[in-house]
């Protein structure tokens, strides 16, 4: 990400930007079920590193802290009405 965006909020508006509004609605779903679950900071770590992803929350951010922001800004930018 830091080759092509200037940050995080760039590249989720980047994302935002270019990905169908159903897909950015599901992200959204699936950040807060995700959240929800009974799991510890090393557990969302080991999970997310599993998945392939490297994430390097910005600082002051746990990984936790940087996916509660996530779903804090995916759905900040989730397409309101048509029943979502």
């Amino acid at each position: 990400m830091p080759d092509e965006f200037e940050d995080h909020e760039a590249a989720l508006q980047d994302y935002v930007d270019s990905t169908d509004p159903g897909l950015v609605a599901q992200l959204a779903g699936e950040l807060r079920e995700l959240l929800a679950l009974p799991a510890e900071e090393l557990d969302y770590v080991t999970g997310l590193a599993e998945l392939g992803l490297e994430v390097e929350p910005p600082v002051p951010l746990s990984t936790v802290g940087w996916l509660v922001e996530m779903a804090r800004a995916v759905d900040r930018h989730r397409p309101r009405g048509r029943g979502l």
